[in-house]
């Protein structure tokens, strides 16, 4: 009959490598190259309801009726994905924060200044999509004459700065980043992407503010244009202020690039770490697999010739100064 194991002498102990080393720098590249994919969708659903909304008014009265259907369903889906992109850019910059100094101090100093961008990107942007709200609940007011005209007409151009300002700082958080882990011949892409997102939003305040001259020019003298023009100038005016965050997806794609090889970089430095630890020599307690199996037997204790208890007779060790039997004194 088979008799069980023997139960083991303590806890099984993991291969520590695999537990004291890991990274938060590198858990924080990886939730930002999760991060760059999100910012791309928003990308695509921000550029999705420009277009759309610019080429609404131009469009027969069926195709406006798709069109307003496809603008809604990418303002559903750009409420959605940046909900989410809030949480995880939040769980990355975390990351990073905390494995500021696990690369030396030229990445800390360089983790530091994206950790700043971050913050800077993320308020400009939360502006900008609570006065995009405002645009869309009250902003008809600016071309059908109720309310104060003069005032509510710079939104649309003041969402539109407060938006290329933060694709622009989001876009030097991604660069500072891993400005001393990413692979040095990315390192030119890295910096192309960093300018290209922000004047890419200068397209879109050029094209808004436009409008808004048109649109001043308009509440100048309402009598010069028909209300046809005024819902294609409120269209234009909707559909440019889309356009920073949906062209700053170019940039996001060539981030994407340089972030998917420097993880793969950082990977290889850990493997590379893990390879030069050695590996236990037994999977067990340490104290019992770090314990000599064949302990040598205790030495006898050393007497000197003529060392007895003068009272009991028993032989007493050299270093001795009581008798261990009847405790009498031996040594002076």
């Amino acid at each position: 009959m088979a008799s069980p194991l023997p139960s083991p002498a303590g806890p099984p102990v993991p291969y520590w490598p695999s537990v004291v080393v890991k990274p938060d720098t590198l858990r924080g590249v990886q939730t930002y190259y999760v991060n760059l994919i999100l910012d791309i969708i928003f990308g695509a659903f921000a550029l999705t309801v420009g277009i759309a909304s610019i080429l609404l008014t131009t469009s027969s009265p069926r195709a406006a009726i798709a069109a307003a259907a496809v603008i809604g369903s990418a303002a559903c889906g750009l409420v959605i994905v940046f909900v989410i992109n809030f949480i995880v850019a939040l769980m990355s910059v975390i990351r990073m924060h905390h494995g500021a100094s696990e690369y030396g101090p030229d990445h800390a100093r360089n983790a530091g200044l994206g950790v700043i961008f971050k913050w800077i990107g993320t308020t400009l942007s939360t502006l900008a999509a609570i006065l995009v709200v405002y645009l869309l609940i009250g902003g008809t007011s600016i071309l059908l004459g109720a309310g104060a005209v003069q005032s509510t007409v710079f939104v649309p151009l003041l969402v539109t700065i407060f938006w290329t300002a933060g694709v622009g700082s989001k876009a030097q958080m991604y660069r500072f980043m891993v400005r001393s882990l990413q692979p040095p011949e990315t390192r030119r892409w890295a910096d192309i992407a960093s300018f290209l997102i922000p004047a890419l939003g200068i397209i879109g305040i050029a094209a808004v503010g436009y409008v808004t001259v048109r649109v001043l020019d308009v509440a100048a003298n309402p009598s010069s244009v028909t209300s046809e023009e005024a819902a294609r100038l409120f269209s234009l005016l909707i559909g440019g202020v889309f356009l920073p965050p949906g062209l700053a997806l170019i940039g996001y794609v060539i981030f994407l690039s340089v972030y998917a090889k420097t993880r793969q970089r950082l990977d290889a430095g850990l493997a590379q770490l893990y390879r030069a630890v050695p590996a236990p020599s037994a999977w067990a307690w340490p104290g019992l697999a770090y314990a000599p199996s064949n302990p040598p037997p205790p030495a006898p204790p050393s007497t000197v010739p003529g060392g007895n208890c003068p009272s009991c007779g028993v032989a007493v060790p050299a270093a001795a100064m009581f008798c261990m039997n009847c405790g009498a004194r031996v040594r002076p």
